[in-house]
């Protein structure tokens, strides 16, 4: 299962709060600090790792490349084996001598990094990789025509919408820092920066955005108001599909004192928690803090994110707001129905759905089928020896989502919900499967038989839903992040098995780039594992090239399948 990367810091935090609390002097709301986590220096943009580790920027710090006068470096925290925060540590390989902001993981072993541009990196956003203890870097990402041409900046990646949201002065500025998106386009590519509009962006310096999960709802900081108390936390919430049409923003008012409040940062919705920085009591820079936070229900209900700030979403729905009643007409004809939404505009766009005419025997047809599925128990075998074993019941999707299930019966339940995409069984001894929807629906109306391999020496299987960008060692999806999950769960309780990952291409370019290039991938893999808790040793890598393919080179179906990695199990 995923590590929740906040829920350590919630209950060391409610240690706190029983044995030490105080009071905002201006407000009277109770403040957690982190002290474990702050200096006598300058604490911003907190990011939590897949890992658990935070990992924030440190100003003027000594230590940091640029000496004390280096507006930020990356600096790292984690638990040690009791659960305390560890003192933080420099990360030197993520950092310049210029100011350096982590924005976020793609992955476990993936993260973004902003520099500021100097000698050693060009001004933008670029990508590491993780190795051990080690990051290398790898590029910088393309995103248009980005330039920062102040000294501030801040940011956050939304990895699950491919979506980085950030603060700076450039291009369109309605005064210093404003706040602008950009959304992944392609493999390494991003959109040139789109300011988000006036509602948010004021003459004044807008810093610090963070968006919440849904896309809702953005907090941030403005010293808009001028009254000498610095900067305070808002927050403005979308009032449609448009990226700048916000509500008029408004203070957190448990959060903002007589100092300057930045950086608010969701740390868990179940829990309700935020962390942001203030300086109200460390002369002017910043330290952890964190607070109690009300959630914020959204004006609109939102099924799909937005794929740039140009085009709307488009969605199966109608939204029902003051400005828009739908209609909803329904024209009978002899062969076939069209349902037809208007939304009360010109402007509104009309969906229209053509349905095929189904008489009333077709309709019990459908519902007598899909009841003998529901309650079609499929049997879980040992491949080898074909007896029925014991198993575990996993649901999930491609963001990262997973429930466990008792009984076969709440799959179905489930499946109603289309949040739910994918299946694993699992049983300890065996390779788990993970299967798409229409394969379990599949196998429930023909086989009705699911076979699990045994995790024996010599049994080698692809792992096809690990997938890359193309001629890179990045995993492309979340859906490979999964698999990846579920791999860890393997090995993690199969304690004795050890594996070889095996990295293979297709045979075009250049054989000793496809060779390192397969080498990189499983190499990839192995520093997940290791990094989730997987000893070292039982993970071997090997790198293979094209030289041992599958399938026809000669067809692009072909290539797909001989650009792979297979698990082999070893002694």
């Amino acid at each position: 299962m995923r590590l929740n990367p906040y829920s350590f810091l919630i209950k060391a935090s409610s240690l706190i709060l029983l044995a030490f609390s105080f009071f905002f002097s201006a407000l009277g709301q109770e403040l957690i600090p982190l002290r474990a986590l702050n200096s006598p220096y300058d604490e911003q943009n907190p990011v939590f790792s897949p890992t658990g580790e935070i990992f924030y920027s440190i100003g003027f710090h000594p230590e940091n490349l640029g000496g004390p006068t280096d507006f930020g470096d990356v600096w790292m925290s984690k638990k040690d084996s009791k659960g305390e925060w560890q003192k933080p540590q420099h990360v030197s390989d993520l950092s310049s001598s210029g100011n350096d902001v982590l924005i976020g993981f793609s992955d476990a072993l993936t993260a973004l990094v902003y520099h500021s541009g100097n000698n050693e990196k060009r001004q933008g956003i670029h990508q590491y990789t993780r190795f051990g203890n080690s990051w290398n870097h790898v590029k910088p990402i393309e995103m248009g025509n980005f330039k920062n041409n102040g000294v501030h900046f801040s940011g956050r990646l939304l990895a699950e919408q491919s979506i980085i949201v950030m603060a700076m002065n450039s291009f369109g500025s309605f005064g210093n820092e404003d706040i602008y998106i950009s959304f992944r386009q392609s493999e390494g590519a991003w959109s040139s920066p789109f300011n988000m509009g006036s509602a948010i962006n004021s003459f004044a310096q807008e810093q610090t955005p963070y968006l919440s999960a849904d896309l809702q709802t953005i907090y941030f900081s403005s010293n808009i108001h001028g009254n000498r108390r610095g900067k305070d936390i808002y927050f403005a919430q979308r009032k449609s599909k448009s990226w700048d049409d916000w509500t008029q923003p408004q203070k957190i008012e448990n959060a903002n004192s007589i100092g300057s409040e930045l950086g608010y940062v969701i740390v868990d919705e179940d829990e309700e928690f935020a962390i942001f920085t203030t300086t109200q009591n460390s002369d002017g820079f910043g330290d952890f803090m964190m607070v109690k936070y009300e959630p914020k229900e959204p004006l609109l209900a939102l099924l799909e994110e937005v794929d740039s700030p140009v085009e709307a979403i488009e969605e199966n729905i109608v939204e029902k707001t003051e400005e828009s009643v739908a209609i909803i007409s329904e024209e009978t004809q002899e062969e076939k129905t069209d349902i037809v939404i208007e939304t009360g505009s010109e402007k509104d766009s009309v969906l229209v759905i053509e349905q095929d005419s189904l008489e009333v025997n077709d309709f019990e047809k459908v519902e007598d089928t899909q009841v003998s599925i529901e309650h079609e128990i499929i049997r879980v075998l040992d491949a080898k020896s074909m007896a029925e074993i014991p198993y575990k019941i996993e649901i999930g999707n491609d963001r990262g989502v997973k429930l466990t299930l008792d009984t076969q019966q709440e799959i179905w339940e489930k499946l109603e919900e289309p949040l739910w995409t994918n299946i694993v069984i699992s049983s300890k001894g065996f390779i788990p499967r993970i299967l798409e929807v229409k394969e379990w629906e599949s196998i429930a109306v023909e086989s009705k038989e699911l076979l699990l391999q045994p995790a024996m020496t010599g049994t080698s299987i692809i792992l096809n839903n690990i997938q890359f960008n193309r001629g890179t060692s990045d995993f492309a999806d979340a859906r490979s992040v999964q698999v990846l999950d579920n791999l860890v769960a393997f090995m993690k309780e199969n304690q004795d098995i050890k594996i070889r990952l095996e990295g293979h291409t297709d045979n075009a370019g250049d054989p000793s780039l496809n060779k390192d290039l397969s080498m990189k991938r499983a190499s990839k893999i192995r520093g997940y594992l290791t990094i989730n808790g997987i000893d070292f040793e039982r993970v071997r890598i090997s790198g293979w090239g094209g030289s041992r393919p599958i399938a026809d080179n000669q067809t692009e179906e072909g290539r797909n399948l001989n650009r792979r990695v297979e698990m082999l199990i070893e002694n």
